[in-house]
């Protein structure tokens, strides 16, 4: 287990549920995902897995969605950098940490000065593994993130029948990018998709419906395992994955 210790800016470092149902929810995600929680004052919530390690956040909010955090050191600059690359704040800087920024393919993004006293663990089950951009315009999206963090980025597939990259920081793959297809309903709206890590996929899909939510996606294999597209009761859309077996000693990915 390791955890994303350090400003690296464009590195994941964080993952929050904005909640309708606090309650709710944090009994969802600990039936599906095992995690016990310490509860502010104002109803936020960590989740923690394993030994007290952090897995994300649930707060109250007026929309019920999870929301990704790619770390910044300075949220006035990265304002500035935002609009200078062709997206838009949305909101903020908030609490002086936050900026929730739009890209120009449509994708809204978090982007947060790590807290200093929390750190995200990575490489547990229950944990935050990895997030898609999924948009209509691929080659927008790749271009403005990375002027804004400097990504290198990987072509998987033949960007015609597949257009899927991989960004990379520091030699290290952090994040993906997925072009919408047939696949998706014309309606669907650029959005990015958070990963869970799980032992078992089929079992979490069977938990999901025992607690009421819904299986988006049946189970299947992919390159890096098996994956299934969750909702939970509220209507929050996430992913769950179960690692192949020989990535069972993973090497962090946000590792400096």
């Amino acid at each position: 287990m390791t955890h994303t210790n350090g400003i690296l800016p464009g590195r994941p470092c964080w993952v929050s549920l904005d909640s309708t149902d606090p309650p709710a929810s944090r009994d969802f995600y600990a039936a599906l995902l095992g995690w016990r929680y310490t509860v502010d004052r104002r109803g936020g919530a960590l989740a923690h897995v394993g030994r007290d390690e952090v897995a994300a956040g649930i707060d109250p909010g007026r929309r019920h969605e999870w929301r990704l955090h790619l770390a910044i050191r300075n949220p006035w600059i990265a304002s500035e950098r935002v609009r200078q690359h062709g997206g838009r704040v949305v909101r903020g800087p908030l609490e002086g940490r936050t900026v929730i920024a739009e890209d120009p393919s449509g994708g809204v993004i978090a982007l947060s000065a790590p807290m200093p006293d929390v750190t995200l663990a990575y490489g547990l089950p229950g944990c935050f593994e990895w997030a898609d951009l999924n948009t209509r315009d691929g080659h927008l999206a790749d271009k403005f993130f990375r002027g804004l963090f400097g990504y290198s980025q990987g072509q998987v597939g033949d960007g015609v029948d597949l257009d899927y990259t991989v960004w990379w920081l520091n030699g290290a793959a952090v994040l993906g990018r997925y072009r919408m297809d047939a696949e998706f309903p014309a309606d669907t709206p650029p959005h990015w998709m958070v990963f869970f890590r799980v032992t078992d996929t089929d079992e979490a899909a069977n938990c999901v419906r025992r607690l009421a939510g819904t299986v988006v996606v049946e189970p299947f294999d992919s390159a890096y395992g098996r994956v299934a597209v969750l909702t939970d009761p509220q209507g929050a859309t996430f992913s769950v994955i179960e690692p192949h077996e020989e990535e069972e000693e993973p090497v962090d990915p946000y590792d400096d």
